[in-house]
């Protein structure tokens, strides 16, 4: 039953932002002109190399990007008037926070589809390729913390008349451990430097991180979500 009531939650949300294209859009609208602006202004003459630069870069756009997003997840719900019928629905609150957290997920996911390319281009040639295995794990981790966190305060925020300023307000602090860890491991992937084990202690604290907020989020979001 709750697996069945996690399904029809995602879907419904994927179903209407296919329909209505507003946070996907706007999302990858600000990544992609972030990259342009970035690739312009961090050109060095005679191509020098960006490659402590670039991972920074490349999750800074991420987080900003990710927030208008976040700012959404609950938006239609509180426009329409429908949210106090999603709380009387016969579904575990944690089940409404996974299913909001994993269409987040699938938003991310999809700019990022488009916006890795785009910074492979402009900024890393082929050193991506050659330790993609890494990249990969470090996208998924740091984009599950980022889901969680956010989702977890946006419920939070959701209640409040300012939410689109105080969710970035109490956001960016806390994500800061988050973006740290996986700029400075993209930077290592980027730099060749992946196999001296740098990356695998940001992928540990990624990991933590990630349970921390995870555990946090199923401890208290009934009390998130209800008041």
């Amino acid at each position: 039953m709750g697996l069945r009531q996690y399904r029809a939650m995602v879907r419904k949300d994927i179903v209407r932002e296919l329909r209505t294209r507003e946070t996907v859009v706007a999302m990858l609208l600000f990544v992609v002109l972030a990259m342009v602006v970035f690739h312009y202004a961090f050109t060095v003459p005679g191509g020098g190399d960006l490659s402590l630069l670039t991972g920074g870069m490349l999750w800074v756009v991420f987080v900003f990007g990710a927030l208008l997003g976040l700012n959404r997840t609950f938006a239609h719900e509180k426009d329409e008037g429908c949210f106090d019928g999603l709380l009387l629905c016969p579904v575990d609150r944690v089940t409404i926070f996974l299913a909001k957290m994993t269409a987040n997920l699938v938003f991310l996911g999809l700019i990022q589809v488009i916006a890795v390319p785009l910074f492979a281009l402009f900024f890393a040639t082929g050193r991506m390729a050659t330790h993609l295995p890494a990249f990969l794990a470090l996208v998924v981790l740091a984009d599950l913390g980022i889901a969680a966190l956010g989702t977890l305060l946006a419920t939070i925020a959701m209640h409040t008349r300012a939410r689109e300023l105080l969710l970035p307000i109490v956001f960016l602090p806390l994500v800061i451990p988050l973006l740290i860890a996986a700029a400075s491991g993209t930077s290592a992937v980027l730099s060749g430097t992946a196999g001296s084990g740098s990356v695998l202690g940001r992928l540990a604290f990624l990991l933590v991180y990630d349970g921390v907020f995870l555990v946090l989020a199923y401890g208290t979001y009934d009390v998130a979500i209800g008041e």
